[in-house]
């Protein structure tokens, strides 16, 4: 379906009662995985991605081994489960940590990596990874692959066992890239941190490329922090704000991101070869945006919201929150899975005795942890109305002539729709009036009229509009199809 946001080039009309709305996810309430091993007592962080193959979950994610010193470390484990929720760590006998082999650790050299399958790939090269890496993050088996830091990507038959495909970086830059296969783009959409001075400050902001027929393009600035971020920030009691992460969901419309929105306090931290100040401490809260067209502009909704705050999650994601990559489709849900931290991000920095720190994580499920945020299918923006209001939507060529609507309704509320044509005139039979209305919470319901069985077919040069009128009731999302 079409997810119903400000742009759409289906939506032509809105009436001034019709107001754009966030829906918040829910979140449960305890993690899905912490820190419980060797490999991962100092902390799980989904600087990853969940994925759905056949009957299971599988997990990529950063973990932060018992012996923690505090830097970035270079360890991606794989976990599995049958439910989403209650994950096990395979002994995969790969590489050594702790002085022992038998963890859930893959040979993927990476920070922060991003996952998928690219169904045009051979079988050896199935799965393909993107992420971070540099000759001083790694071991002696791996330094040898690694001319300089970077981007980097692997390829892997079974998620397990990688091989770099170049000793040089796709891209010269780090840390945090996410990647998701889009079959609409039939291809590998890609968000990747380039860190640079933006509206007089070093900040972190975002860059986008494609990876098709294993060829990366250029990356193109796509999300960068501005002073409505900084105002954003004020209003909350920071200072400034840019750009951590981005998770990213390709729909059959709009593209979604998830965008970690790192708000930062005082005192700033300085770039002396840039002679720029940027932020070190503070938290890290999640928004959304969204992308009209492949490889077009990105979009804030309007006063820039926060869809989910860290004061707002659980007790311990209080300090800041990151998100996987992309979610994935549980029956009539979406699943975003997400990394919680106690501290705010940079804490550390500021006299924290990082030992003692590192030994108290490891004792207590480490210092980060893996939560689950969730939401009804295609909901997540859309229009509100109180009073009648309409909005008007044109129908895109289909093969199949389909209306249907993803809505809620609140007591008393309903929806209808009339069919008319470009100048008003109501198409007969398909009246506003005829319609039989809607109410409840559907997440793909059918309109239908009284006595058309089906909806019309267009005839040559005829346009048509849906006036969908909404009272007490949200629209989510929609599918409108007319075919000649």
């Amino acid at each position: 379906m079409q997810l119903a946001c400000e742009g759409h080039h289906q939506i032509r009309a809105l009436s001034e009662g019709l107001r754009p709305v966030l829906n918040p996810p829910a979140v449960v309430e305890e993690p899905v995985l912490w820190g419980a091993s060797p490999a991962d007592a100092s902390g799980a962080s989904i600087y990853g991605t969940v994925r759905r193959e056949g009957g299971r979950f599988r997990m990529w994610y950063q973990a932060w081994p018992q012996d923690w010193k505090g830097e970035d470390v270079v360890a991606v484990a794989c976990a599995e489960s049958e439910d989403g929720l209650n994950w096990r760590r395979p002994d995969y006998g790969l590489v050594e940590c702790g002085g022992s082999r038998h963890n859930h650790l893959t040979d993927l050299p990476f920070h922060s990596p991003a996952i998928l399958v690219d169904p045009h790939a051979n079988p050896q090269a199935r799965y393909r990874a993107f992420g971070y890496t540099a000759p001083q993050k790694l071991d002696a088996r791996y330094t040898a692959l690694v001319n300089r830091p970077g981007y980097y990507t692997a390829h892997s038959a079974d998620g397990l066992h990688w091989q770099l495909d170049s000793p040089e970086p796709l891209w010269p830059h780090g840390d945090v890239i996410s990647a998701v296969w889009d079959p609409q783009a039939d291809g590998a959409r890609l968000a990747l941190k380039i860190s640079g001075r933006a509206a007089g400050m070093y900040r972190r902001r975002f860059y986008s490329a494609q990876w098709q027929g294993g060829r990366a393009t250029a990356p193109v600035s796509a999300l960068i922090p501005d002073e409505h971020d900084d105002t954003g920030a004020r209003a909350r009691g920071f200072h400034s704000a840019d750009y951590y992460g981005v998770g990213l969901m390709p729909t059959a419309g709009p593209t979604i991101g998830f965008l970690w929105t790192f708000r930062h306090q005082t005192p700033l931290g300085q770039h002396p070869p840039l002679m720029a100040y940027y932020g070190w401490t503070g938290t890290v809260d999640l928004s959304l945006v969204y992308q009209l067209e492949r490889g077009g502009r990105w979009f804030h909704l309007p006063g820039r919201p926060d869809w989910l705050r860290a004061l707002d999650a659980p007790a311990w994601a209080h300090g800041a929150l990151y998100t996987s990559s992309s979610p994935v489709e549980v029956g009539e849900e979406t699943w975003l899975y997400f990394t919680g931290t106690k501290d705010r991000h940079g804490w550390c920095g500021h006299g924290v005795d990082y030992n003692a720190y590192t030994k108290a994580a490891a004792a207590g499920g480490g210092f980060a942890r893996i939560g689950l945020a969730k939401w009804r299918r295609n909901r997540l923006i859309g229009y509100q109305a109180v009073l009648p209001e309409r909005l008007h939507l044109s129908p895109q060529p289909g093969s199949q002539p389909r209306l249907a609507l993803n809505l809620l309704t609140r007591a008393g509320g309903s929806a209808r729709v009339g069919l008319a044509r470009t100048d008003g005139q109501p198409l007969p039979g398909f009246e506003l009036e005829k319609c039989i209305p809607i109410a409840g919470d559907h997440l793909e319901v059918p309109v239908r009229w009284q006595g058309e069985p089906a909806l019309p077919r267009l005839t040559a040069g005829e346009e048509i509009v849906a006036q969908v009128e909404l009272q007490e009731a949200t629209l989510y999302a929609f599918d409108f199809a007319l075919s000649a």
